[in-house]
């Protein structure tokens, strides 16, 4: 009988049972990492895209905008014409006056007093030698018809009369203008009242601004050479305002006489009064510590109301242009280029020069397609669009607006150049060049830039291959 043992397999025969499944799972897994690595590195990437923006209608001011004070177009300063002590004030600041109306009373000093008193003496004492003279000449006349006086001393008889009249005339005159000065009436004239005191009329209607005085002080006379005299009171009248600004000399170009202004007051933000620019300084000034030549302007307010006050502060708009209901871009959407160059092969940019207006406009992705396209098809892929509240129609669907046209690539973008018509600070009106439903670049140097740097590495490309 034999016996038949039963052995262990070979080591290698173990190993290949149990190890082999495990190694081809690790090498398909490393297979796959490495396939999806080069699938990845050798994936295109995606194509740069530009921002787009639509063509749109609206309104187009062009305008300066500035600050001003309210200003009374008609002020007097009111000054007493004789020295003396305020009695009365029977006015304050802010009050209605009328022209006429008795703003204060003035004790006057006793030397003018005593002066009025000496010009009613000179009037009486010319009154009297004319009086003296008449007679005398009389007398000479009678003695020159009987022959016993000389032609010369009857002569200088006559002209020793002429020359009274004219010192009385001249002594009335004195006294009428310093009766005038005191504010007499005819009536206290007639009486040859004396200088008690002086009252102060309104030499106009309107409004006091300021008064200078109080009861008790002693004033100054207004035709002091030296000092001017003392200010009482400051009239202004409300019916005329203006605005004063000072427009800066780059702006003053433009500035016209009868402008229209817009104009808000700092104290009613809510409320626009209108204007008119009713003047402008013919000479500038340049203000102490700073560089800048500025023109005084003055502005009528057309609507005028009791709320406004002179001295308040508010920002003014000079209307130079406007446009309403036409094509328009932002100023940004709008590339100024010079195609003529200098001497030194850079673009002449010099001052005053006016270079040619250029777009980029985004063309659909594949033209000839709507071209053959039928209407009904052309219907059914346009789409009636809203952009920042502007109705758009893009014929090409991969061109959405949400919030705006999406970003698009470069190749799709065809210069256009473009005629315009006003240009304001923020935007520039379309005159041709483009439709109301164009989409455009929204920063057309960068598409600029970008198109110069594949020219040039193109024009590098060629010259290595010729090479």
């Amino acid at each position: 009988m034999t016996q038949t043992s039963t052995s262990p397999p070979p080591l290698g025969g173990g190993w290949k049972l149990g190890w082999n499944p495990k190694l081809r799972i690790f090498l398909l897994l490393a297979g796959s990492i490495g396939g999806l690595s080069w699938v990845a590195l050798k994936k295109e990437e995606p194509a740069e895209t530009f921002a787009v923006l639509a063509v749109k209608r609206g309104n187009l001011v062009d305008k300066l905008g500035d600050t001003g004070t309210i200003e009374l177009v008609r002020t007097v300063e009111v000054k007493s014409t004789i020295a003396g002590e305020i009695r009365k004030l029977p006015v304050e600041a802010g009050d209605a006056v009328v022209e006429g109306q008795l703003l204060a009373v003035v004790e006057p000093d006793p030397n003018q007093s005593l002066q009025l008193e000496q010009k009613r003496a000179a009037v009486e004492r010319s009154r009297l030698s004319v009086s003296e003279l008449e007679r005398d000449l009389d007398r000479q006349r009678a003695l020159f018809d009987r022959k016993m006086l000389s032609a010369s001393e009857f002569e200088n008889a006559e002209m020793r009369l002429t020359q009274g009249h004219n010192d009385l005339r001249l002594a009335r005159l004195e006294l009428e203008i310093l009766e005038t000065k005191a504010n007499l009436s005819q009536d206290e004239r007639l009486q040859k009242l004396q200088l008690d005191e002086v009252r102060i009329l309104a030499p106009i209607s309107g409004i006091v601004i300021r008064r200078g005085v109080e009861i008790g002080e002693v004033v100054a006379s207004g035709l002091n050479a030296f000092s001017g005299g003392t200010l009482l009171f400051e009239i202004g009248d409300p019916s005329q305002m203006i605005v004063r600004g000072d427009i800066a000399e780059i702006d003053i170009g433009k500035l016209e006489t009868g402008q229209e202004v817009d104009i808000v007051v700092d104290a009613y933000p809510d409320t626009t009064f209108a204007g008119l620019v009713r003047w402008i300084a013919p000479v500038g000034a340049q203000k102490q510590g700073s560089p800048i030549v500025t023109f005084d302007t003055e502005i009528n307010i057309i609507d005028l109301e009791p709320r406004l006050r002179q001295g308040m502060s508010c920002d003014i708009d000079i209307i130079f242009s406007r446009r309403d209901g036409v094509t328009y871009l932002p100023v940004e959407a709008v590339l100024e280029v010079f195609d003529e160059v200098d001497d030194d092969g850079d673009e002449d940019t010099g001052k005053g020069r006016r270079g040619r207006f250029i777009a980029y406009r985004v063309e659909p992705d594949t033209p000839s397609a709507h071209a053959e396209a039928d209407t009904d098809d052309d219907e059914e892929n346009s789409a009636d669009l809203t952009v920042d509240g502007e109705s758009v129609t893009v014929d090409d669907e991969s061109v959405k607006v949400d919030d705006g046209p999406d970003p698009v690539e470069l190749t799709r973008f065809v210069e256009v150049e473009l005629e315009i018509g006003l240009r304001t600070n923020t935007r520039i009106e379309i005159l041709g060049g483009l439709a109301d439903s164009s989409i455009v670049a929204a920063a057309p140097q960068q598409i600029s830039d970008k198109l110069e740097e594949l020219a040039e590495k193109e024009s590098e490309e060629a010259e290595d291959e010729d090479d």
